[in-house]
């Protein structure tokens, strides 16, 4: 497998003979990214489906209970199929989620998925045990069993992505003898004991609760995620203090007006970056959460004239505070140009490594083109309440697919002259890569994604920063960002990023100055 997923180091491997529904979920994320036409994507499915019932029924009966009627081999083998197809179902909301999250990496997007996979798991293990298992309830051991799979290969994929490949075979080792211990733990707890009986589908109903429950609750993190109004604008002509532009993130708005939040000092003047261009005046003009949705190359110009036009304004070089993806549109501009006047720049929830697969343009074919299908329903109904949009029809995240892989060293690289901080929310942690932006100075602080500007404790440390000191870190949230960067490694689509090189940095710089500036 780590020829197929060698910078990840095969961190989805644990999985392949988890527990039911854990395969089922391992399958589906690498289908996910691993068909290229619906023809192709028809027989992977299949294919897994057959699989996961001879797996299923040979894992059943091998460790089911003595003193009890052991099924027929086809018996378990087709309650397999059918359990893994239902399994399947549930679980490829939370697996095309993954898919985009792997475009642009947002942790809104995991926390909505990831749950929603481990809820459908701790509910759904008596499918392929029990002849009515539609009017009976989840056993509590069986669901601490589920519960401790999830645990145990999330620190399996921790130790795979952070063990060199020889110790990876023993973590694999080690997981497959617990992957056993816990299908004996789940068949038991839920063949062992007399099942209650309802009159009502007990399951079904179950499951639709808990989806109604994360399809609400993760409803309401993506209304979260809508950008604050970090700053407020200044006139031109207050320019006085050292010019500092400040770039919201994907869907921001503004009005123009002083947004009444907190400010750096009075020792920094503030301009803020319009996504729509500058008046006559040079000032930021008003602009609504659409005017974010450009292709890269069209904002990373902007971004380039409104920074020579502060400079001059100001008669010194720019500091650029920026959050989300405000700070990929300044870093690439500035790899494209490393020559604009900017001394610092202030990442604030950066996309540190996005466009770790592709969203193909074609509905026929394509890597992941069924997935990209379902991104397109799943992004309608996300963008219905919240600036989130995952649709591959996104002129930005079309951008970003395009560029996916000089993209992915971006936020990582060095620009001469230009001190760099990356300012990393906590939550952040569960979509980066472990060694993502190792290199990059950075802070971590307790917060969601696009959570950052604004708040005035996290302003004094942009800055301190800009006046030249290097702040403190916390090093029980550096050490907490690290475990969770790794654990969370174990459910996202296979894939990772490879380690920025000189090369390879200046090979992204003059991909982004030809996309951008046509040179």
């Amino acid at each position: 497998m780590s020829a197929f997923e060698p910078t990840a180091k095969a961190t989805l491997a644990p999985q392949v003979a988890a527990v039911a529904p854990f395969g089922v979920f391992h399958d589906l994320r690498w289908i996910a990214v691993g068909h290229n036409s619906w023809p192709t994507l028809g027989l992977e499915l299949v294919t897994m489906l057959l699989g996961r019932g001879v797996l299923g029924a040979v894992s059943i009966r091998l460790v089911w209970s003595e003193g009890r009627r052991r099924p027929s081999w086809s018996r378990l083998f087709w309650r397999g199929v059918a359990s893994s197809a239902v399994a399947a179902v549930l679980l490829i909301p939370s697996a095309s989620l993954l898919f985009g999250l792997a475009v642009v990496p947002v942790s809104w997007i995991f926390l909505a998925a990831v749950p929603l996979a481990v809820l459908v798991a701790l509910i759904i293990n008596p499918v392929a045990l029990a002849p009515r298992w539609w009017r009976q309830t989840v056993p509590l051991r069986a669901v601490g069993w589920e519960m401790g799979s999830f645990l145990v290969l999330s620190g399996a994929g921790a130790a795979m992505a952070s063990v060199p490949w020889w110790a990876g075979s023993l973590v694999a080792l080690a997981s497959g003898v617990f992957d056993a211990w816990s299908w004996r733990g789940v068949v038991h707890a839920v063949v062992d004991r007399e099942p209650w009986s309802f009159p009502v589908p007990v399951v079904p109903f179950s499951l639709a609760a808990l989806v109604a429950l994360v399809a609400l609750g993760s409803t309401f993190g993506f209304i979260g995620a809508r950008p604050s109004h970090p700053v407020k604008a200044t006139s031109p002509s207050a320019v006085g203090g050292q010019p500092v532009l400040v770039v919201s993130g994907y869907g921001s708005t503004y009005t123009g007006a002083s947004v009444g939040t907190a400010t750096l000092p009075t020792t920094f003047s503030e301009r803020r970056f319009s996504y729509r261009g500058l008046a006559p005046d040079h000032g930021p003009l008003p602009y609504r959460a659409t005017d974010t949705v450009k292709p890269l190359s069209v904002l990373d110009r902007m971004m380039a004239e409104q920074i020579r036009v502060l400079a001059t304004d100001s008669g010194r070089p720019v500091d650029v505070v920026a959050e989300s993806e405000g700070a990929l549109v300044a870093k690439t501009a500035l790899l494209a140009e490393p020559s604009l006047p900017v001394s610092a720049l202030v990442m604030a929830s950066p996309l540190l490594v996005p466009g770790q697969t592709t969203y193909p343009q074609s509905t026929s074919r394509g890597w992941g083109v069924g997935t990209s299908v379902l991104m397109r329903a799943i992004g309608a109904a996300f963008h219905s309440v919240s600036p989130v949009d995952l649709s591959p029809d996104n002129e930005f995240l079309a951008s970003i697919d395009k560029q996916g892989s000089v993209l992915r060293d971006a936020a990582s690289c060095p620009v001469p002259g230009v001190r760099q901080l990356a300012i990393l929310p906590l939550a952040d942690a569960t979509v980066t890569p472990p060694g993502a932006a190792s290199d990059l100075e950075q802070v971590v602080v307790v917060a969601f994604h696009g959570g950052i500007l604004g708040q005035p404790a996290y302003i004094k440390v942009v800055a301190q920063f800009l006046d030249g000191h290097r702040p403190a870190g916390n090093q029980f949230l550096s050490t907490a960002e690290d475990a969770i960067r790794l654990a969370s490694a174990a459910w996202q689509v296979p894939g990772g990023p490879g380690s920025p090189s000189p090369t390879r940095c200046a090979s992204a710089g003059t991909e982004l100055a030809r996309t951008a500036f046509g040179s």
